[in-house]
């Protein structure tokens, strides 16, 4: 069968993205996580094991409270695409009690345009509604290399971004590979600003702002914005 220049382009895309896949060889590599005092870091395995992590606790917030606006300057999911979840393959949050960090983990990201912005956005959705057969993009926000804030999956719908622990957590993903290259300054203020107000606005201690890494094998979000975060939580930046 013969397939179109843009099939083409979107299956080696779909090869290509590794973004938050969990590898379980990572986690016997990665180092150590400072974590503030008082918050209990959850326990690293090796590949033999599962990764032992926090159980939800019954969130805080009312489920009629979740589909309120997002963080400040928020750009909508219309800004980047016309289409919708697949309302059959995703479930309701029905409240939030904690917030786990990705980065995307393709290829580095320079640009700052919003046009390249919605091309990458987009197929990262169809990355995972196609080949990976998700209900809709993975995470609720996603920042830019401009640190654009971006409404991804509402945060009416759980995300998939954490296999096993997607229920009342949200998922907020920077573009880029930071296994590879750094997150931009735009970027690491724009993700402070955007936690700070989740954590209010969810009543989420910092103690349950989580990365990817931190609840399952994987690399995710990158060697570059791992300690960002770990800094961000013990320095107080989030309180």
């Amino acid at each position: 069968m013969k397939l179109t220049r843009r099939e083409l382009l979107l299956t080696s895309l779909g090869m290509l993205i590794t973004g938050c896949t969990q590898t379980p060889t990572s986690l016997s590599r990665r180092p150590g996580t400072p974590w503030p005092n008082g918050v209990s870091r959850p326990t690293s395995t090796t590949a033999s094991r599962p990764v032992a992590v926090p159980q939800p606790v019954r969130p805080r917030t009312a489920p009629s409270a979740i589909a309120t606006a997002g963080p400040p300057g928020l750009k909508p999911r219309s800004w980047w695409t016309r289409s919708g979840p697949n309302r059959s393959k995703v479930d309701p949050m029905k409240g939030i009690n904690r917030i786990t960090i990705h980065h995307e983990g393709h290829t580095p990201v320079w640009f700052t345009d919003e046009p390249s912005t919605r091309a990458r956005l987009e197929q990262v959705r169809s990355i995972h509604t196609r080949d990976r057969r998700w209900g809709d993009i993975g995470y609720h926000y996603v920042i830019d290399r401009a640190g654009r804030v971006i409404e991804g999956r509402s945060v009416a719908y759980q995300g998939a971004h954490v296999s096993n622990q997607n229920p009342h957590n949200v998922g907020v993903m920077l573009l880029g590979n930071f296994e590879k290259q750094s997150p931009s300054q735009a970027q690491l203020t724009a993700l402070q600003s955007t936690l700070r107000h989740l954590m209010a606005k969810y009543r989420v201690p910092v103690k349950r702002v989580y990365t990817h890494r931190e609840l399952g094998p994987t690399v995710c979000p990158g060697r570059n914005l791992q300690p960002r975060i770990a800094s961000l939580r013990s320095s107080g930046a989030l309180a």
